[in-house]
């Protein structure tokens, strides 16, 4: 009977473990596709649902950047006219099985509000020049480059609390971003470029609440990356950074692409660059709170990563300023920003604090 019990354990979990891997990068996904593709009739024809993937349009646009009729494709829209298309978003269930169990367990399968204001403290922002187009939204600023059409950072806070509710990406489309001063990348300037339209801010950081949720499918929050890079190792690390901000209640996180001249581009509309790098820092600053501050960066290149460790990617802040040009955290007393720019420690994030 026990040993009845212990089998029946291990189909659970291995069940489990293959759908919440089934649709992510790396063998088990390919595995599962091949199995599934066996099944298939010859006349069917599915395709896989893809959150990254908005409508197309339907029209060719002529306008450029600037005109009034300045419009996504992915609202159904273009920039020669308003036209409505009938190409619907289609529904993915942005949460794992894993996510479902939990909620039913801890009772945590309800939408929360936050209590927070949203505020992000001046320290956390690189340093911002004359010039520069800052872009702020309800719970995360930007600076966008117009000259590669994607933003040089993108800074938010992440609350624990943020992390858990029930706001769904099914729903959303990418849409451009009216704050943009000429306006920002389309939607439709990624559709059949094999790129992904990538969150700076992750959509899955807000949870909490579908309007927070539904503000990171702006355009100007948006950069080309590889699928696999995208939804591999990428999702990867805002999923353990989440993790941390479950444990130390209050982070605050900057994002961008690495830019530089020369980068190829894609784009219907307008040309968008494609970053070969991108980074990621997090800071843990909580003066009241008597626990040391602690910042992490890690940078990737834009490319499929199968079989690598995030840990493998950490650099100091430092490394990453050197990279991009950019002051980061340029408002943080010196003697701490100079001491916490200048070494990431893996460990320091992941022992129990």
């Amino acid at each position: 009977m026990k040993s009845n019990r212990i089998i029946l354990i291990l189909i659970f979990f291995g069940v489990g473990y293959l759908l919440y891997y089934k649709d992510k990068a790396g063998p088990i996904g390919s595995f599962w596709k091949t199995v599934t593709g066996v099944f298939e009739s010859k006349g069917s024809k599915s395709e896989e649902k893809n959150p990254y993937k908005a409508p197309e349009p339907d029209t060719e646009a002529t306008a450029t950047k600037g005109d009034e009729k300045y419009d996504d494709v992915a609202t159904a829209s273009n920039k020669k006219d308003e036209q409505k298309s009938n190409d619907k978003q289609e529904k993915e269930d942005d949460s794992s099985i894993f996510d479902k169990i939990k909620d039913k367990v801890f009772n945590t399968d309800t939408q929360e509000e936050s209590t927070d204001n949203g505020e992000i403290p001046d320290f956390t922002f690189p340093a911002i020049h004359k010039g520069d187009e800052i872009i702020k939204h309800k719970n995360y600023t930007l600076r966008y480059e117009e000259d590669y059409e994607v933003p040089a950072w993108v800074v938010h806070k992440l609350r624990g609390e943020y992390t858990r509710g029930t706001a769904s990406r099914g729903d959303n489309q990418f849409m451009p971003d009216r704050k943009v001063k000429d306006n920002s990348a389309l939607s439709g300037d990624y559709s059949s470029t094999g790129y992904d339209r990538g969150h700076m801010v992750p959509a899955g950081d807000f949870k909490c609440c579908q309007e927070l949720m539904t503000e990171t499918f702006y355009m100007s929050n948006i950069a080309p990356q590889v699928p696999d890079f995208n939804r591999g190792i990428w999702e990867n690390i805002e999923s353990r950074i989440r993790g941390w901000a479950v444990r130390d209640e209050e982070l605050f996180i900057v994002t961008g692409p690495v830019l530089r001249k020369g980068l190829p581009t894609i784009g219907r509309y307008n040309n968008v660059a494609v970053p070969e790098y991108f980074y990621k820092i997090a800071l843990f600053y909580q003066p009241k709170s008597g626990k040391s501050p602690r910042m992490i960066a890690f940078l990737l290149p834009n490319e499929a990563l199968f079989g690598k460790r995030m840990n493998s990617f950490v650099v100091s802040v430092d490394e990453v300023e050197k990279a991009t040009g950019l002051d980061f955290f340029a408002k943080l007393p010196a003697d701490i920003q100079t001491k916490l720019e200048a070494n990431s420690s893996w460990s320091d994030w992941t022992k129990i604090q």
